[in-house]
């Protein structure tokens, strides 16, 4: 079994980032001088994935042409003899097969899911959420290439995790696991934003999903509360049948819907690269006098 197929939900609305978001998906704000969903379809190719699905909404023109190839601009580039810059301009439409699929009714994560069932098929796929990137050191797995793995040697559905502080618990959906190997853990339960003294314990889910294709029948199966359809009760599903195991990913994971992760993203990301690294550094350094 191999994993050959993504699904990126970038429907959303992007009111925390308004007023830039009246003219701007937030997909396509930039880390740096790339948007940040560029990175998420780097994560996912870097996996082995070559078939991704995006779902949009409302205008997302941008989104497209951005994935599209630009021969207007490449030739001219190319011509020029501007090699850098044509490499820079072909990347992102030669990176994956990309479609696109509409959620005409913005009925939450699962909803975006089974918008896009048609285009996966009878296919295991991933799951990336466009509001979280992953910086990656040297030697480390990328996140969703580790799901992957797991997924391919189990045939079971994996989520990524992470330990957070019993403060923060109530901002994500909260894992019940049982201890199986050092790569992976069983999930036993699942609370969403599990409120003061219900946490089952120290582990959160994070935007990161594989899944064998039932996920499809099971999130059918789900409430639907507030016009929103909740991957949780689909996810609970699978952990009554173990069916899902979870594992912690390498590097560290940012927020991008909340302007502060957002921030602190680009910096990251700016200073792993060596042709920014040394002015950021300083940069930083000129400004933490006024901490």
């Amino acid at each position: 079994m191999k994993i050959e197929k993504a699904i990126i939900p970038a429907a959303g609305l992007g009111t925390r980032f308004l007023p830039v978001t009246k003219a701007i998906p937030k997909p396509m704000l930039p880390i740096v001088d790339k948007p940040s969903i560029h990175y998420i379809v780097e994560e996912a190719v870097e996996a082995g994935i070559k078939d991704i699905v995006i779902v949009v909404s409302g205008n997302t023109d941008s989104i497209r042409s951005y994935f599209e190839e630009n021969s207007a601009l490449e030739n001219k580039l190319k011509e020029e003899g501007k090699k850098e810059l044509y490499r820079l301009a072909a990347e992102p439409s030669r990176l994956a097969r990309i479609r696109f699929v509409t959620q005409n009714d913005l009925n939450g994560l699962a909803g975006a899911v089974l918008c896009a069932e048609r285009l996966i098929g009878n296919e295991p796929f991933a799951l990336l959420l466009g509001d979280e990137v992953i910086a990656h050191g040297a030697g480390e797995t990328p996140c969703i290439k580790k799901l992957a793995d797991i997924c391919c040697e189990t045939n079971k559905s994996v989520i990524a995790t992470m330990r957070v502080p019993k403060a923060d618990l109530p901002k994500y959906g909260n894992l019940g696991i049982h201890d199986q190997r050092a790569d992976h853990k069983i999930v036993t339960k699942i609370i969403e934003k599990p409120r003061p003294g219900r946490e089952l314990s120290d582990y959160a889910i994070i935007g990161r999903y594989v899944f064998t294709n039932e996920i499809f029948d099971y999130i059918k199966k789900s409430r639907v509360l507030n016009g929103e359809i909740y991957l949780t009760d689909a996810l609970s599903i699978l952990a009554s049948k173990s069916r899902l195991l979870a594992t912690v990913f390498d590097g560290v994971r940012y927020d991008i819907g909340d302007k502060a992760g957002y921030v602190c993203a680009n910096i990251d990301f700016a200073l792993r690269r060596d042709d920014l690294k040394e002015q950021i550094e300083e940069k930083i350094r000129e400004l933490s006098v006024r901490i």
